[in-house]
């Protein structure tokens, strides 16, 4: 089972972050893995989720979060999946990320050109005043990792730790 998204600005490590703990939080044993990708703008992370059951019978799933951060898939692959792993897929964790999608809670700023006349003065409406020079705005510290996020970001683009 595979689903597009598109039309977003997504920070996918903190999406795939998010699966992994809805995994964990089900009790699952989960972990995800950054695939290396040649391509920077190309990211590929892989959720494999474990739970075991009775009688040595274990349930597989694996979540590959793949693309670039305004298109990307969330492709699922499960193996002796029974009624209550389907469950947690189709009501848990797809609806659930669904929602947090469309809610922006994974968005990152959208990296826009800003465009800067050369050569313009800015002269004072008072000959004594000095012109006030605009402010930029702050980037965010990652509490987690300490780099600098661009403002306005969600989430660390180094770490995917949630910001203030």
């Amino acid at each position: 089972m595979q689903k597009l998204y598109t039309g977003r600005y997504v920070n996918l490590q903190a999406l795939a972050q998010e699966i992994n703990s809805i995994l964990l939080q089900e009790g699952w044993e989960s972990t995800v893995q950054p695939m290396m990708i040649g391509n920077p703008q190309y990211q590929d992370y892989m959720i494999r989720g474990l739970k075991k059951g009775h009688f040595h019978h274990a349930e597989e799933l694996i979540v590959r979060v793949t693309g670039s951060p305004s298109e990307f898939r969330i492709i699922i692959e499960e193996e002796h999946i029974g009624p209550l792993g389907r469950e947690l897929i189709n009501r848990r964790l797809l609806k659930q990320i669904e929602k947090e999608i469309n809610d922006g809670l994974f968005d990152l700023p959208m990296q826009q050109p800003t465009m800067q006349p050369i050569n313009q003065q800015i002269t004072p409406t008072v000959p004594s005043q000095q012109p006030i020079a605009p402010q930029a705005p702050q980037q965010i510290r990652c509490p987690q990792c300490g780099y600098l996020n661009p403002p306005g970001a969600k989430f660390c683009i180094n770490c995917g730790a949630r910001l203030a």
